[in-house]
Parts: C-alpha cells; structure tokens; sequence
C-alpha cells in the first residue's frame, strides 16, 4: 500500500505563468480512475489555497477539483502525474525553496465497506520543494 511521502517527489514544483505547478504520483499501488479522487488540498508556504482556485491537469486535459468525482472514464495509471495548478500573484524564481503541503484523498472504487461507503485513502505530504522549469 502507498503512503502519503509519495504525492510528492523533488521535481514535482514547476514554475508556471500563473503560479505553480505540482505534479503527483498517485499515493496508491494501482492505477485509479480519476473519479476516485474526492479531494485535493494545498498549502504554499502555510498559506491554504483555496480549492475552487485550483485546476488540476492530467494529459491534455484540465479540471476543477470538483469535476473529478465525474471523471468515472478517464484513469490515472500509476506512471502519469497528475499536476495541480496553482494560481499565485507571482511565481517563484528558478531554483527557489518552496513549502508545499499536498493532500491527496483517494475513495478506494473497488474495496466498498457498506452501500455509496467506500475505504479512503487520506494521503498528505509536506515538503520544501525546489522550483524548477520556466514558465510555459
């Protein structure tokens, strides 16, 4: 079983224009359908961005956090990562030290405990990150 220290790796920060991107590796040993994902929290340095200001990209496609429960037909294969965009007032510049909270929670499709009642997964990871790549 995964655990939440592996949302995030060291070159998960990725400057973008209107912020940050933060690519994450499924915190879970199989591929899931992106509707699995109820839930996805960040904090840039401590301060909670808010989920509605978060898009979240996977290929060439981009959602809003609460459209990914509908996503029953599109899989996050464990190799893929899944980039959380964040809006900030102004990027951080190459190569700076970044505090990035992830939260990550996962309802498990194929293990349900009770009807509509599924086993969670409830992944969080904190680390100080290094930003990297230009803004595209």
């Amino acid at each position: 079983m995964a655990t939440g220290d592996t949302v995030l790796s060291d070159d998960s920060l990725i400057r973008r224009p209107e912020g940050l991107g933060i690519a994450l590796t499924v915190p879970w040993y199989r591929s899931l359908w992106l509707s699995s994902v109820s839930g996805i929290a960040v904090s840039v340095e401590g301060r909670e961005i808010p989920s509605d200001d978060l898009r979240v990209e996977l290929g060439e496609r981009t959602y809003r956090v609460d459209e990914l429960r509908e996503q029953w037909d599109v899989l996050w294969f464990i190799q893929d990562r899944l980039v959380v965009v964040v809006p900030l007032d102004e990027p951080p510049a190459e190569g700076q030290e970044v505090d990035v909270e992830v939260t990550v929670d996962l309802r498990l499709p194929y293990m349900q405990i009770a009807p509509t009642t599924y086993v969670t997964n409830h992944a969080s990871n904190r680390r100080s990150l290094v930003a990297h790549g230009g803004p595209r």
